[in-house]
């Protein structure tokens, strides 16, 4: 007992040097001169510009790939000029991303939002994190099951909501809402989502739906997907940009993409089937906030024709809540995929000329994303074992523990 004041003294100052490092990370990127046309950290900012500076209607007039939530934000941080826009970028990115600590520490524990900050710290070495829009929808989705677990339950639904058109992935969350029988949060999500998908429609019909759902119309395999890659591998000298992003020569047969959302809807159908067993049978409230979310993000990434990097940002909040609940597995794994990760973004212009040494971390990622999908499915059909409690704030025994 003697020891917990001394250990909670280290996991703050523990925190304080990440988050510091986070800031000194965000100012040096700010300053390194990334809006020039050939560096690879402002390329999406670029393409930020190019959506604020069309005229007329988004979906309508011209395509966008970015959900309502996104495209505001892209306007709200539009500058008068690429360095203005890249700025307001990074503080936006730096702000949700330390609100993402501020949450998982307030609706979990301060072990969780350690575990998330040691988990994400290797992209702070290329931290191309904060140049991308990817973490207001992992903020808005951390902050809606966080409400909902701390009882806010229409204001979690509501913020759930919202996630959902920031990027569609959180959509795979909502049955933790039906799991721990949050009735008036999942009342609120299907009305939220009902409603605003009908305001969608009606303000530029189903263009702004297809468009975001199909990356503007992109017909090539992403060569850091799983089955880009092996694309990629033969014949890296016809791959080429498309949509924004680098393509295979190979595209996508008519069938692929309804048989890849097959696969990953009932991969996520059997996360939550054996996530709502689990937590029947007596397990914590990780299995339902941390492992099955998790499982279900992996499978949306595993199963898509693009796997960007910054899609690597949505496991960031669930792998940290089963990593504080004593998971090892999954939270060594996760470390691994985010270090390659960020190895992989740094050396994008070998990969796209298809040397082995940016190629292989590639495979190597992709091959870790499926281990975790399979170790975690099986943590969860684990039967479950009285365990003493040894977590934070509601935080015990993970799967795998």
């Amino acid at each position: 007992m003697s020891d917990a004041p001394s250990r909670e003294r280290w996991i703050t100052i523990a925190i304080v040097a990440l988050i510091a490092l986070r800031i000194v990370a965000a100012i040096v990127l700010a300053n390194a001169g990334i809006e020039k046309d050939d560096n690879i950290l402002g390329g999406d900012g670029r393409r930020y510009d190019e959506i604020s500076n069309s005229q007329g209607t988004p979906y309508r007039d011209f395509d966008v790939e970015y959900p309502p939530v996104s495209l505001a934000l892209i306007k709200v941080t539009h500058g008068h000029d690429r360095v203005a826009t890249l700025t307001g970028l990074i503080i936006s990115q730096l702000a949700l991303d330390l609100a993402c600590v501020g949450v998982l520490w307030w609706a979990w524990s301060k072990r969780t939002a350690l575990a998330y900050l040691v988990l994400s710290a290797p992209l702070v070495l290329f931290p191309f994190l904060y140049v991308r829009i990817d973490l207001l929808s992992v903020f808005l989705a951390t902050l809606g099951l966080g409400l909902a677990r701390r009882g806010w339950e229409r204001s979690g639904g509501a913020t759930l909501v919202v996630s959902v058109f920031a990027k569609v992935w959180p959509a795979v969350l909502a049955p933790v809402l039906l799991i721990e029988r949050k009735v008036k949060a999942t009342v609120t999500w299907v009305v939220g989502v009902a409603v605003g998908t009908f305001a969608w429609v009606a303000w530029v019909g189903t263009n702004g739906p297809d468009q975001v759902l199909s990356f503007r119309g992109a017909r090539g395999w992403q060569i850091e997907s799983l089955p880009g890659i092996w694309f990629h591998l033969t014949d890296a000298q016809r791959s080429h940009v498309e949509s924004g992003a680098w393509r295979t020569f190979a595209t996508m047969p008519g069938w692929s993409r309804p048989l890849l959302t097959l696969l990953s809807l009932s991969t996520v159908l059997l996360a939550w089937g054996l996530a709502y067993r689990r937590r029947r049978a007596g397990g914590d409230d990780s299995v339902v906030y941390g492992a099955a979310p998790l499982v279900c993000v992996l499978a949306l990434l595993v199963f898509s024709p693009i796997l960007s990097p910054q899609y690597i940002l949505w496991l960031l909040p669930w792998a940290a809540i089963v990593a504080a609940a004593g998971n090892r597995v999954q939270a060594r794994l996760t470390l691994a995929v985010t270090a390659l990760t960020t190895y992989i973004f740094a050396t994008i212009h070998a990969q796209v000329d298809g040397r082995w040494y940016a190629v292989g971390p590639v495979v190597i990622r992709n091959g870790l994303l499926v281990v975790m999908l399979v170790v975690g499915l099986v943590q969860l059909a684990r039967p479950v074992r009285p365990e003493p409690s040894s977590g934070v704030n509601g935080a015990t025994a993970s799967p795998s523990s």
